[in-house]
């Protein structure tokens, strides 16, 4: 445990950082398995998860490059999803 005033400081910080970051995960991951259930690209879920990946990356939950990767794999499994149900 820390000894020293800032210390403390630091780890109450750390751990309410802590906090707010998993919920932000949380919640893109959600929304990008709520976009993925739904098999269709037009869906208000995607455009959910979208923002949701955004938001993870400005403040730095998530790196950008990733969420743009993670935006265009969910586009692209939809786009797939969709073809094969159009083929069916």
């Amino acid at each position: 445990m820390p000894q020293t005033k800032s210390r403390k400081k630091d780890l109450r910080q750390a751990r309410a950082r802590r906090q707010r970051n998993i919920k932000i995960k949380r919640a893109y991951r959600a929304a990008v398995r709520a976009a993925r259930q739904t098999g269709d690209a037009g869906a208000p879920e995607v455009a959910q998860a979208y923002k949701a990946l955004d938001k993870a990356a400005k403040t730095s939950v998530l790196h950008p490059r990733a969420a743009a990767r993670r935006k265009s794999r969910l586009m692209k499994a939809l786009h797939r999803a969709q073809s094969q149900k159009a083929q069916s």
